[in-house]
């Protein structure tokens, strides 16, 4: 029986997940595996073929371990970098990768929120992790996003604000004199000793504008959010401002897109990213959309939410779609269209 193999690489912001699918023996086995590396919006373009290589190297060795060293790869890969800008700079880093990968017959890739949106098959997307996307596909088809064009103008509602108002509070209280929970989970994650001239120096160090700079002012959301969880008032009010930023800019696109009649009828949404694991945030944000996407006092949205951990289960659709000839996405106007190579 013919075998074959589907790759679903997720890399978002700050690391990449890696899903592994082997199809066509008597039974499915899959894997799994993480990079640290990440082809995320601030690597510079002359280093992706090195980040997809280092990213790629673990593969074959996870083929062989499931017995797949020789099967067709088909390898879908979702990129918080991929733009229209970077695209060809990714199609050359994945004809670069193909030779170390095995017998791969097709490659594709596109940007987080498209990967995500299109191998699930939803009406909309929302992203909120290091960053923050929001992208609904209309009933004539058509794909519209809001956000995901780097902190500067947006991100919304992302871990990054989160992180930064977070930080900013954290100073206002050690400035005060306060040893608040914020302040005590800044040392904390950033592994500060007691004292001034340690915290200071790390405000500075988290000011540098290099490479590093989003997803290590992001890496403190998550601690925050848990504390909010927790139940410090602080945290609440960071966290709940930015699920609503973020409900904000999401019920704005979905208005735009579907009629009252549409959004009575029902719609459906997947959440991705980190922050819509934390509970508070995710019905916080759930429930404020739902409110500005009601349509009367007795009619009300219905919208039905998928949670996924990671786009890896999406980028295996693709990746499947690829094997089966599934390319219209190919026709989407190219600010949206995913990138194929074959070897």
């Amino acid at each position: 029986m013919t075998q074959n193999t589907y790759v679903g690489i997720d890399s978002g912001g700050t690391r990449t997940n890696v899903t592994i699918l082997v199809e066509g023996s008597d039974e499915d086995h899959s894997a799994t595996y993480e990079s640290g590396d990440s082809l995320s919006g601030a690597l510079s373009p002359s280093a992706m073929s090195a980040t997809l290589r280092r990213m790629l190297a673990p593969l074959p060795r996870r083929l062989e371990d499931l017995s797949a060293s020789r099967s067709d790869v088909y390898l879908w890969i979702s990129a918080a970098g991929y733009t229209e800008w970077t695209r060809n700079d990714l199609i050359q880093a994945m004809e670069d990768a193909l030779p170390a990968v095995g017998q791969v017959r097709a490659m594709g890739c596109a940007n987080d929120g498209i990967s995500a949106l299109l191998g699930s098959r939803a009406d909309g997307i929302v992203i909120a992790g290091t960053g923050s996307t929001t992208i609904i596909r209309s009933k004539a088809g058509e794909l519209v996003q809001a956000g995901g064009h780097e902190w500067v103008a947006c991100d919304d509602g992302s871990g990054f604000w989160i992180g930064l108002n977070a930080i900013r509070a954290a100073y206002r209280d050690f400035s005060g004199g306060t040893d608040s929970v914020l302040l005590q989970r800044f040392r904390q994650v950033y592994g500060i000793r007691d004292g001034s001239a340690p915290f200071i120096a790390k405000l500075r160090d988290l000011a540098v504008a290099d490479s590093n700079m989003k997803k290590e002012i992001a890496r403190f959301a998550a601690s925050v959010c848990d504390a909010a969880v927790r139940g410090d008032p602080a945290a609440q009010d960071i966290v709940k401002k930015h699920s609503e930023d973020l409900a904000d800019v999401s019920a704005r696109l979905i208005r735009r897109q579907f009629s009252a009649s549409d959004l009575t009828a029902g719609i459906s949404i997947i959440e991705v990213g980190g922050l819509l694991s934390n509970e508070l945030y995710r019905t916080s944000f759930e429930a404020q959309l739902e409110l500005r996407l009601r349509t009367g006092l007795d009619e009300r949205a219905v919208v039905t939410w998928h949670r996924a951990v990671t786009a890896t289960s999406p980028c295996i659709q693709l990746a499947k779609d690829l094997k089966e000839g599934n390319t219209g996405f190919l026709k989407l106007p190219l600010t949206f269209r995913p990138a194929v190579v074959r070897p």
